[in-house]
């Protein structure tokens, strides 16, 4: 509704200023039109006094950062972005109460001829540590309807390392509506800051090092309609890179997160839950889609009540050199990970779909396995407690399940081996309704 009602006023409020002109149509004129009044908490950043170019040649920075802020000082609204190339030299802070808002009203494809609201980006190359393009301060502050490019980044081995593209602020409420983020080196930072109940619907991207990074999250946030895909460049040199180092998604301390429907291609880690100084992850998960990942839930550490996640695909398509679905490892000796999953499906050039090898819970059930390594068990328990049933597996004439002598309780029954093996390593009492 409010996408529609801005588009609304953009449309009443730039043919007023322009003319006959429509949002995303510049005409020459616009520069000696009277300044538009802010009306009902929304400017165009076309129009005067503002005067963002949309040639993608004259830094836009202040143009966009004045109509941020007096928006703000005015209590809030929307700063409407025409479809238009915007040079961004410097960086942004959406101010609390504000939407920074393109045209976009579904997430998009990068097309040189059809860009929509696009940004470039070009500060920071080579200090990935340095300001965040996009600051979304807080609370309530809101990027929508716009893609980001960064047109000096270069397909190679070793692509140039940029600050993240979009960090919360500190702020509750941060969100993240419609946006293509077509190459960034990092992207969303909802770690460096406590971010309270973000809100990501409709995140499209190449990240090429760090997708989405949640940490210090203690009420919960909320993440759905991420893909993640190669929109910029499907070069191997570009390909090699992502699959031995980037990590799509990253959790650190969050509770009771939700995450739905996200899709990832090409990565060296597809999830991992990790554990900051401030904790690791509880939440729910649904519709997971992990493609083409050398490892891809990278287990470290959960909160005790545990990540539970309903239909999860994992493949591998030759990327990466570890080739595992699910591992968990505890290098530290001190690790606890519980972890739920519910309808999974595991199949491409797996060497193993599960390695565990962390203290804690693992339940497994109504899943499949289709491929892994004969060398191999398709499942390898080493440590902890497992509850695995109603599982399938496809005929392979080789371990379906291996049970390490480390491992402290077990309750297995009901699974479809198809001719496959189960291996006790001197573990006594498996139930054997299998």
């Amino acid at each position: 509704m409010i996408a529609r009602i801005a588009g609304i006023i953009g449309i009443m409020l730039t043919s007023a200023v322009l003319g006959s002109a429509t949002p995303g149509v510049q005409t020459g004129k616009s520069r000696t039109l009277p300044v538009a009044p802010i009306v009902h908490g929304y400017v165009n950043v076309c129009a005067a006094p503002y005067l963002a170019t949309r040639e993608g040649k004259k830094d836009d920075t202040s143009a966009f950062q004045r109509a941020l802020d007096d928006v703000s000082k005015k209590g809030g609204g929307i700063v409407y972005v025409p479809a238009g190339v915007y040079l961004i030299a410097k960086h942004l802070i959406v101010p609390p109460g504000t939407t920074l808002m393109g045209v976009a009203r579904a997430p998009q494809t990068y097309d040189r001829k059809a860009p929509g609201s696009l940004l470039l980006a070009v500060e920071g190359a080579g200090h990935p540590d340095g300001p965040p393009f996009i600051t979304l301060a807080g609370p309530n502050s809101t990027l929508e309807g716009i893609s980001i490019l960064y047109p000096h980044q270069q397909v190679s081995l070793n692509p140039i390392p940029y600050p993240w593209t979009i960090r919360g602020g500190g702020g509750e409420n941060v969100s993240i509506i419609n946006v293509l983020l077509v190459n960034p080196y990092q992207a969303v930072d909802f770690g460096t800051h406590a971010s309270a109940r973000h809100f990501i619907d409709g995140l499209y991207g190449q990240p090429l090092y760090r997708g989405i990074w949640v940490d210090q999250c203690y009420d919960i946030g909320r993440i759905k309609d991420v893909h993640f895909w190669p929109f910029w460049s499907i070069d191997k040199n570009v390909v090699s890179f992502t699959t031995r180092h980037a990590a799509a998604f990253i959790f650190d301390r969050t509770d009771w997160e939700v995450v739905e429907n996200i899709f990832c291609w090409g990565y060296h880690v597809g999830i991992r839950f990790g554990q900051s100084e401030h904790g690791g992850m509880n939440g729910q998960m649904s519709d997971v889609n992990l493609d083409n990942v050398d490892i891809g839930l990278d287990v470290q550490n959960t909160q005790p009540y545990g990540i539970h996640i309903s239909n999860l695909n994992i493949a591998n398509a030759g990327g990466g050199t570890h080739h595992v679905a699910i591992r968990a490892l505890d290098n530290t000796g001190k690790e606890w990970a519980d972890l739920d999953v519910r309808g999974g499906s595991f199949w491409g050039e797996l060497r193993q779909a599960i390695r565990w090898d962390i203290d804690g819970v693992l339940s497994i059930s109504d899943s499949r396995f289709v491929n892994w390594d004969r060398h191999e068990a398709a499942v390898e328990i080493q440590r902890g407690n497992v509850i695995f049933h109603d599982n399938f597996f496809h005929p392979n004439n080789g371990t379906a399940l291996c049970i390490g002598s480390r491992t402290k309780s077990y309750l297995v029954h009901d699974n479809l081996l198809s001719g496959n093996l189960i291996n006790k390593k001197s573990c006594a009492g498996l139930t054997p309704d299998n």
